[in-house]
């Protein structure tokens, strides 16, 4: 018997290991930790006692679920798929987000998920795009161009500009993606690079000597005039001199400009996580 309750802060330990644990199940590693649950349950507009749900049997936390903005988190143990867990947080998760005024819902499911997919196409959502963690290995990277982040540098005002137009932009609150961004506990100011007001890389340090570029942007003024590769290969350089042995980010599979340029500058497709989406008419 599935029994759901809304999450406490007692909750995140396990809730952050049935999220990694779905990680390694659908994609071959880990992709989420304690620190970032704990970050996004911080950012301003999370209600903890409304936006995050756990899913029990027989007095086990078996499921976890959360909004962030308006993306969706479901996950279910990967030993427990198929008791009902699943189904019970989406139950939840639709009439949450009706609340909340969402157009849709949106939930990441790994290219190795099975029961995921079976469930979520049964419940009416479907593939809107893909998006592929891309790789690349450190030599001799040169000279690292642009500066790296200043505790003064706002990037939110080229943030919003690169990215508004995007099919699968989803407005942040401002003070919330400066918070989550800018001051995230991982965020690595040093290896991150800033042209102020045209664009910038931001990284952040992953176990294992890995540098993640959360977000490449360019102000669309500006362009079409090489700046992000530019940006990046100064990633690669930073990177390199910070001790880093690896580069990764993230891509859409409707980006197909971003991706060429990643291809071009040596990256290569890792793994695939699938972005499904499901409207909340009125």
């Amino acid at each position: 018997m599935i029994r759901l309750r809304p999450a406490t802060e007692a909750d995140a330990p396990r809730a952050a290991e049935i999220v990694i644990a779905v990680d390694v199940a659908e994609v071959g590693e880990p992709d989420y930790s304690l620190e970032d649950l704990r970050e996004e349950w911080a950012e301003p507009g999370f209600a903890l006692a409304k936006d995050a749900m756990v899913a029990e049997s027989g007095g086990e936390t078996i499921g976890y679920a959360h909004f962030r903005s308006g993306d969706l988190l479901v996950a279910v143990d990967p030993e427990r798929q198929g008791e009902g867990a699943g189904t019970a947080l989406l139950g939840w998760a639709e009439a949450r987000g009706r609340e909340r005024g969402e157009p849709f819902l949106r939930q990441a499911v790994g290219d190795r998920a099975t029961t995921a997919r079976t469930l979520l196409e049964a419940n009416g959502w479907s593939v809107a795009r893909s998006y592929y963690r891309l790789e690349r290995a450190l030599g001799d990277e040169g000279d690292a161009e642009f500066r790296a982040l200043q505790e003064s540098d706002d990037l939110y005002p080229v943030y919003e500009a690169a990215f508004s137009r995007n099919a699968d932009y989803t407005p942040r609150d401002p003070e919330a993606w400066r918070q989550r961004s800018l001051h995230g506990h991982n965020v690595d100011p040093e290896t991150t690079r800033v042209e102020p007001g045209k664009g910038f890389a931001l990284v952040r340090r992953w176990e294992d000597g890995v540098a993640y570029v959360e977000l490449l942007a360019v102000h669309p003024d500006h362009a079409g005039r090489g700046l992000g590769g530019t940006l990046l290969t100064a990633v690669f350089a930073a990177a390199r001199a910070n001790g880093y042995v690896q580069v990764v980010l993230n891509v859409a599979s409707d980006n197909p400009n971003a991706l060429r340029l990643y291809e071009r500058v040596g990256m290569t497709q890792r793994w695939r996580i699938d972005d499904y989406h499901k409207p909340l008419p009125d």
